[in-house]
């Protein structure tokens, strides 16, 4: 077994889902049980005037011990009105607030409620994006894919960068990075804008716009990306040269057209090789159950050898990636776990889920 063998991963949530409790001071009074109803009715009003907004996730009312404590909020004196109501309610005893702490944010775990209610009683409203326990055929899966697009960008990559994306658990787009002959080709754009180009023809065929072969060849950078073949043999070198005039390479054009798709992965102390050429084949058929309005990525998995910075990130948010899973950090800019977490960002208008691998631990 390798000591840097991928052997589980781990799901990257908002850093509330792993917060420690924050408290702070509001008040409260005791009476006994069997007038606590009568009394919250009376000052429902005003304890919800002050915490509706932001403190919803705090119950209302503490039982202890033949007893129930009710919060009134960030106010230390009752207005004369509702303190006379309740003093008499209350047979004519005096009531008396005290100091408590609470949590000052909603639980995201059913771990924080449990903790955070030792403090002051807290709802637990599952949220939106749960985690997700993901199934040993699943992560078996995905780590598959991950060591493919590993092994994509030390073979492809001019930084050793590598993406894999994956649309019903098969390949119909990969690169490795060209960072060093542009700044801007990073793996994950090059990657979209190999889906990009595929849909536009789909687009076309289904539309009945091009007479052109379902077997078409598109060589997203012909310099690290030989990996985006369908079918080299229908389409010319002249094409190629004249849809990428500024990286055209004859040499490794004929490496590309000639070449097995061949990506060997270790696996368990193992090497296993994987034929991406069926992916692809498979991919020819695959095409007539794509909607003709499929947006860019939308539904589909990326995996990543490195996390990805940015400018990536944001692009396949734009895309409409569904998850994506990640080999190896980048912490001078990882947009997704290093320096942000931008997935987990509710103002912008798409998120997805986020995956990092756990790898055997030396």
């Amino acid at each position: 077994m390798m000591d840097d063998e991928i052997i589980d991963l781990e799901q990257i949530y908002p850093d509330s889902y792993r917060q420690n409790v924050t408290l702070i001071p509001m008040y409260c009074f005791e009476v006994k049980k069997d007038i606590a109803k009568e009394c919250l009715n009376i000052m429902k009003n005003f304890i919800n005037a002050q915490l509706f907004n932001n403190y919803n996730h705090l119950k209302r009312c503490k039982k202890s011990e033949g007893k129930v404590q009710i919060l009134v909020g960030f106010c230390s004196k009752l207005p004369n009105n509702l303190h006379d109501k309740l003093i008499q309610i209350n047979n004519g005893e005096d009531i008396t607030i005290k100091k408590v702490n609470v949590s000052k944010h909603s639980p995201m775990t059913k771990k924080q409620c449990i903790e955070w209610s030792t403090h002051w009683p807290v709802y637990y409203r599952k949220p939106t994006n749960d985690l997700y326990t993901l199934t040993k055929e699943e992560i078996k899966k995905y780590i598959k894919f991950i060591n493919i697009s590993i092994n994509i960008g030390k073979t492809f990559g001019t930084c050793q960068s590598g993406c894999v994306l994956t649309y019903n658990d098969e390949i119909i787009a990969c690169s490795g990075d060209n960072i060093k002959n542009h700044p801007l080709q990073h793996s994950v754009m090059l990657a979209i804008e190999e889906v990009s180009y595929k849909l536009r023809h789909i687009w076309q065929i289904k539309k009945g716009i091009t007479s052109k072969n379902w077997e078409y060849y598109h060589i997203g950078n012909p310099i690290n990306n030989p990996l985006s073949i369908l079918c080299a043999s229908q389409t010319s070198q002249e094409e190629t040269s004249k849809k990428f005039k500024s990286i055209n390479n004859e040499k490794c054009y004929d490496h590309v057209r000639t070449n097995s798709r061949m990506v060997t992965i270790e696996q368990n102390g193992n090497t296993v090789t994987h034929d991406i050429t069926k992916d692809y084949t498979k991919n020819v058929e695959m095409y007539d159950a794509i909607n003709i309005d499929q947006y860019l990525c939308t539904n589909c998995y990326a995996y990543l050898s490195h996390e990805p910075c940015f400018m990536c990130s944001m692009a396949m948010i734009h895309s409409r990636i569904k998850c994506v899973i990640f080999d190896e950090v980048n912490k001078a800019n990882g947009a997704l776990f290093s320096r942000e977490k931008l997935h987990c960002i509710k103002s912008l208008n798409h998120h997805f889920k986020v995956y990092k691998t756990v790898k055997k631990k030396l």
